[in-house]
């Protein structure tokens, strides 16, 4: 081989090689403005920056790896936001995991974008697009957020292969947003899709049938698979044909999707549901949390704040400002000593803050609720709510106590209860402390 062509091999190789390694490793929060692809080589945990990861122009891809990147819940904060003084296009996000940020991934005026394989996870949004168009969400998972999707002012996107589940005020939300697809989802939350102000203007909520299978194995893609946070819901009662509902399922005007998935399809591959499915006599088979009791929890009777269940954060618990608590039980909840009496108690229980506590109930019935508490002011409230059957909930006040150390005992709500198993999320809407819960 003559010189010639061995310089020119050389050079080929050489290319290769910076090909496969020109990747750039991210460590900790950046900022992206040169076109390129990026790695995520580490976690970036509780970091305080109020972006993580910012990308200012076109033409970049983001690699997670599967990477954590974890916030501190600050106000407007973002886990990966893109954004520009213009339009940013051609921006792939894939295989990060974002949790406890304002925003999650935020996609600011961005055309032909992409969200792939990713997970966002207790942040108030999990994914904003806002505006964006002709992008695309898939293959991904948005769970115990505020809201899973938001869609502002946004046209020609499509979600699809995703999931949205146990986010406390909607799976996807819509807000002056038209012609988006949004099929083979599965949809599993106490609201599923919210129009914002009442507005719906038209939006596509299944494809063409094809062979699949499906989100939910079901073997033909058409809509989505629509559930209660329980596992109840269009999905799982209506009559089907071949893993479809044989109706329609209207949101809305201009908003309906013609070719619902049936949960539990004929002929199809199971899949786990990730919430609680209820046996034929009402009881609840489990929890599908992956939270388990901490201590033996029984009604009627009191369950003290601090023995919330097992799992960790995400499972058992989650607060918007960790700690590192040993006081009583290790874990990111503080704890306190009750200063005027033996006990402990949750100190400074926060907005978005919620624990889980499985129960054994005794015998089906009204309980009278209440709860121990304190806060220097009054107007903070927070929720009971019923995980195996959401619709059950109350809302218990907090009283002003004048003083953290000094607790009083809310009014009492009632809450309908089946004999069995269940688990009980208490949701933070204020700042209090909280000492107990009791049920008679």
């Amino acid at each position: 081989m003559g010189p010639a062509r061995w310089l020119l091999l050389g050079m080929l190789l050489i290319g290769c090689t910076v090909g496969l390694a020109s990747a750039v490793a991210v460590t900790g929060p950046v900022v992206i403005d040169t076109p390129g692809t990026y790695e995520l080589t580490k976690d970036i945990l509780d970091t305080k920056a109020p972006v993580c990861i910012e990308i200012r122009c076109d033409d970049v891809v983001l690699d997670g790896n599967g990477h954590l990147i974890r916030g501190v819940d600050a106000p407007n904060s973002a886990g990966v936001l893109v954004h520009g003084s213009g339009p940013v296009s051609n921006v792939v996000v894939r295989n990060i995991r974002a949790e406890n940020w304002f925003y999650g991934i935020y996609y600011w005026g961005v055309h032909n974008g992409r969200v792939d394989g990713s997970t966002a996870t207790d942040n108030y949004f999990g994914l904003a697009f806002n505006p964006s168009s002709d992008s695309s969400v898939s293959n991904s998972r948005f769970t115990s957020n505020s809201y899973g999707i938001v869609l502002t002012g946004s046209t020609r996107n499509q979600v699809t292969g995703c999931r949205m589940t146990e986010n406390d005020l909607a799976g996807i939300s819509l807000y002056g947003s038209a012609g988006n697809t949004l099929a083979n989802n599965l949809l599993q939350n106490e609201k599923n899709v919210f129009f914002v102000n009442g507005a719906a203007p038209a939006n596509l909520w299944n494809v063409e049938q094809r062979d699949g299978p499906n989100i939910v194995g079901g073997r033909i893609v058409g809509g989505n698979c629509w559930l209660n946070p329980d596992g109840s819901g269009v999905s799982a009662s209506g009559d089907q044909k071949d893993g479809l509902l044989t109706k329609p399922y209207r949101l809305a005007a201009d908003n309906v999707d013609n070719l619902p998935l049936a949960a539990h399809p004929e002929g199809g591959t199971a899949v786990a549901s990730p919430t609680s499915t209820p046996k034929v006599d009402g009881t609840v088979a489990s929890n599908g949390t992956g939270s388990r009791p901490f201590v033996a929890l029984r009604i009627p009777g009191t369950i003290q704040a601090e023995d919330y269940d097992l799992g960790g954060p995400g499972v058992g618990y989650f607060t918007p400002s960790p700690v590192a608590n040993s006081v009583y039980r290790k874990g990111n909840i503080q704890i306190a000593r009750n200063v005027n009496e033996s006990g402990y108690h949750l100190a400074g229980t926060r907005y978005r803050e919620w624990l889980r506590y499985t129960v054994d109930v005794a015998h089906t019935g009204s309980y009278s609720v209440s709860a121990r508490v304190s806060s220097p002011s009054g107007g903070q409230w927070f929720k009971v709510i019923d995980e195996c059957h959401p619709k059950s909930r109350v809302t218990l006040w907090v009283p002003g106590t004048s003083s953290y150390d000094l607790f009083k005992t809310t009014r009492s709500a009632s809450l309908h209860l089946g004999e069995g198993r269940h688990t009980l999320k208490v949701f933070s809407y204020g700042t209090q402390n909280m000492d107990s819960f009791h049920f008679s």
